[in-house]
């Protein structure tokens, strides 16, 4: 092939540390958008990006120049720094993120999805909602097996 193609969906989903209830509107919004162009700036495509109080949900093409590993990393640092700059607050992600491939066929699903996670959440928790996005793509038990070690 004369050129590399690289179509690959990803939701990630990450939170802010210790769940603080950071990420509060009008804050949130600001957050969102400047999400939108880092991923832009990294050569990604952002589709939806959304959350609540203290996480996140990015739905993306990924950028094919980066491993997900670079391009969670520089994601992070990069609005991490944005917030506390903005805020002059001691703003931090959490260390981990979780990343799902999603299918052509289920990315306007997904996109719904991160649109109505504060609908979502008056029904269900953090928690509650990432142990069923795990049994869906992983089993939970390897993910704690490898905590445990």
């Amino acid at each position: 092939m004369p050129a590399s193609f690289c179509h690959i969906a990803v939701h990630i989903i990450f939170s802010t540390k210790n769940r603080k209830t950071w990420l509060k509107k009008p804050l949130a919004e600001e957050m969102y958008a400047y999400l939108y162009g880092i991923i832009i700036n990294l050569k990604g495509i952002p589709i939806s990006i959304g959350g609540i109080e203290d996480h996140i949900h990015i739905l993306c093409l990924a950028p094919k120049e980066l491993s997900m590993v670079d391009f969670m990393v520089k994601l992070k640092a990069n609005s991490s720094k944005w917030f506390r700059e903005k805020t002059k607050l001691d703003f931090h992600w959490q260390d981990g993120y979780a990343a799902f491939s999603v299918s052509k066929s289920n990315i306007d699903d997904v996109k719904d999805y991160i649109e109505h996670q504060a609908d979502h959440h008056h029904n269900i928790t953090v928690e509650e909602e990432f142990n069923a996005l795990l049994k869906k793509h992983w089993d939970p038990n390897k993910l704690r097996e490898k905590q445990s070690v």
